[in-house]
């Protein structure tokens, strides 16, 4: 299932739950009539073209007004198709998971207590955001959002990063000293938010060489730092490449032993390819292999329990059959991995990434690649078809006569 799909009527219905001056849709060819030689009428046309901001009832866009929080929020949510009807979204809520008090894990119930009867919420926007991960209620002091307050460019910095999947690099401590003349002013738990936000060139620093953390931005600033994170996300995507799944299950029955090896073309599994780097959606694949397993199995798995971290971004998927549990961790952002219930913890060849809240797994390194697919999603390449080749190996352990 392409969980980052949307349908014609949910985008429909999305456009007509915007609020009046938030993305209230312009007709006509006139365009925009405030944006005529603007220094960001490039970016505001292009996001208006899309369909993730409009401009106002009376055909202006209003770009150096102030954007608040939960503008901001909208919008982002919006340009990268996490909108309130979406599968994803709905997906995120319904396997959503954080840490009790002992650590173990409990179902997640992120709550801000100054969201009642906003349009944010009433819209279906703040579910939204909070299952997705993009705004996380420990965040903000008291866990009041304040939602009308104009947004600070640190929050713009932590908010893209959490779209681009880089909670984890942006936890790690900063290797030397942020580049910038008023680096003081950065608080040090959003110094990596900062760092990372610069690196994949979603903001920049200013030419007398300060940041302005604390400084807010206008709806113009917002569009182009949004449109600058989308190019991040988007890089390499929808390659010419043909995808073979390949069906492997190994099995001893009563002292038998097989195997069952079967192979389909599959156009079900999203790709992009980023620095000769082939990315796949997690969630594609699984989705891909439990069919296969159904299709084909010697014994059919009864289901794949996958759990959603929105706080750490990080995905828990068991595979289950009548005899086994087979347990896999991944985080966005991370080139580290658990499997086969943690007891092997291995690398990827570069970290995983976001697109449109779904997980991108690292499939094949074109610079160094093998012909032959193997476990834990090394897929096989043939550069002379451009075939991409993913196993999708289940085992089933023996079954023991009494």
């Amino acid at each position: 299932m392409k969980h980052w799909k949307k349908g014609l009527c949910g985008l429909l219905a999305a456009a007509l739950m915007v609020p009046v001056g938030l993305a209230a849709p312009v007709s006509g060819e006139k365009g925009l009539s405030d944006l005529e030689g603007h220094w960001a009428q490039k970016e505001v046309e292009a996001a208006v073209a899309s369909g993730w901001v409009d401009g106002y009832p009376d055909g202006s866009f209003k770009p150096e007004k102030s954007i608040t929080r939960a503008e901001f929020t909208k919008m982002l949510l919006d340009a990268i198709h996490l909108t309130p009807d979406s599968e994803t979204v709905a997906w995120m809520k319904a396997h959503a998971k954080m840490e009790d008090i002992w650590g173990d894990p409990t179902e997640y119930t992120p709550k801000l207590y100054d969201m009642s009867g906003h349009w944010l919420t009433s819209q279906g926007w703040l579910d939204a955001a909070l299952y997705s991960g993009m705004v996380v209620p420990d965040d903000y002091n008291g866990k009041n959002f304040r939602p009308e307050k104009a947004i600070a460019r640190y929050e713009i910095a932590l908010m893209t990063d959490r779209a681009l999947g880089l909670v984890y690099p942006a936890s790690q401590p900063v290797e030397g000293e942020l580049p910038f003349t008023d680096k003081e002013e950065i608080l040090d738990w959003m110094k990596g938010y900062v760092n990372e936000s610069v690196k994949a060139g979603v903001l920049k620093g200013y030419p007398d060489g300060s940041f302005q953390p604390n400084k807010t931005s206008t709806r113009a600033e917002a569009v182009v730092m949004i449109q600058r994170m989308l190019e991040e996300m988007e890089e390499g995507l929808n390659p010419d490449i043909t995808v073979v799944a390949r069906y492997k299950e190994d099995y001893e029955e009563h002292g038998e032993e097989g195997t069952i090896l079967q192979e389909e073309e599959t156009d079900q599994i999203q790709l992009q390819v980023v620095d000769n780097v082939i990315y796949a959606s997690l969630n594609d694949m699984y989705d891909v292999e439990i069919e296969l397993i159904k299709k084909y199995g010697k014994e059919s798995a009864d289901k794949l329990g996958i759990t959603w971290w929105p706080i750490q971004q990080a995905i828990v998927a068991e595979v289950v059959n009548i005899n086994n549990v087979v347990e896999y961790r991944y985080q966005m952002g991370n080139k580290a991995y658990c499997w086969k219930n943690c007891v092997r913890n291995t690398e990827y060849c570069a970290p995983t990434r976001a697109l449109y809240g779904d997980l991108m797994v690292p499939v094949c390194d074109l610079s160094h690649y093998n012909r032959e697919a193997q476990d834990e999603w090394k897929g096989g390449w043939d550069p002379e078809t451009n075939t991409l080749t993913l196993l999708m190996n289940y085992y089933v352990p023996p079954v023991r006569s009494s």
